[in-house]
């Protein structure tokens, strides 16, 4: 996150993006360092687009409601989770983990078009690289404080989804679905040991789950429109789910039968563990700050 924010701020990633970017202005309509913004997000991770896009309006307060049309596409999971945590995690297969990103990158491009059509394609101007060391320490400070709007709801969402499980089970002797596990957490999608059909992974996986969209609220410097945002990003999981089976009924792709399903680890589903993490997790912050007023 830090070096896509260094990119954006020195204007590195305009000047690389600047080849694809003559040929994309006339399909997604946009200019060249939101299509910078567009890119890095694709391959960065769920957080980094609201990031970028709120590197931008710091540098263009006047223009809020365009940021937040601009978030609805500028979302997605990195390669390396999908492969990982998806592909191999959960399908024992990196070729599931490829098709699952494509499906969402697609989907993602197609909203990016369809969003833009009465946009203008833009005229092409000079951008020059501008690097200060000033630009490193402040990129990696806005980094650190972004990571704690990660990491607390991370362990919150999931402390609150094993605790509802764990007196659910004990209660009534009910489960929660799998399902409902991943809507609310991304990362639950490779426990409990259920694999889902790949159109529906794709699904998931765009949406990102209510944790990953509780973050980018938290992590937005411009106003958001939430309901206009969960319900792109809906429809744009629907879409991605479209494209993933397009690509298996065009490949004839079928993941292997003896799929490895990840077993439920101890420290992701101890509702009491998580609470310790999430208090000791917590308490660490608060003396951080005061030592920083000291």
């Amino acid at each position: 996150m830090a070096f896509a924010t260094l990119i954006i701020k020195t204007n590195i990633g305009e000047v690389t993006a600047m080849p694809l970017w003559y040929i994309a202005r006339y399909i997604l309509r946009l200019d060249k360092k939101t299509f910078a913004v567009f890119i890095l997000s694709q391959i960065g991770g769920y957080p980094v687009g609201v990031r970028l896009l709120s590197e931008l309006y710091g540098n263009d307060p006047d223009n809020s409601r365009s940021y937040s049309k601009h978030l609805c596409y500028c979302y997605n999971s990195g390669p390396a989770f999908v492969t990982g945590i998806v592909g191999i995690g959960v399908y024992n297969d990196v070729t599931a983990g490829i098709i699952v990103f494509i499906s969402c990158l697609t989907a993602n491009f197609l909203a990016a078009v369809v969003m833009n059509i009465r946009n203008t394609a833009l005229k092409p101007h000079r951008t020059k690289i501008s690097f200060s060391s000033s630009d490193i320490s402040d990129s990696l400070n806005r980094t650190a404080r972004a990571m704690l709007n990660i990491i607390l709801p991370i362990l919150l969402f999931n402390c609150v989804t094993e605790l509802a499980g764990y007196l659910l089970h004990a209660v009534f002797n009910m489960e929660i679905p799998a399902f409902l596990k991943a809507v609310t957490e991304i990362t639950n999608i490779k426990t409990d040991g259920v694999i889902f059909s790949l159109p529906i992974t794709s699904a998931l996986i765009s949406f990102g789950g209510l944790c990953v969209i509780y973050q980018i609220f938290s992590l937005a410097d411009f106003k958001v429109n939430k309901l206009y945002f969960i319900f792109s990003r809906i429809l744009i999981s629907a879409v991605s789910a479209g494209v993933c089976c397009l690509i298996l009924q065009i490949t004839g792709y079928k993941p292997a039968a003896d799929a490895f399903a990840y077993a439920t680890d101890i420290l992701m589903t101890d509702p009491l563990l998580l609470m310790c993490i999430a208090a000791m997790t917590f308490i660490l912050l608060k003396c951080t700050e005061k030592m920083k007023k000291i």
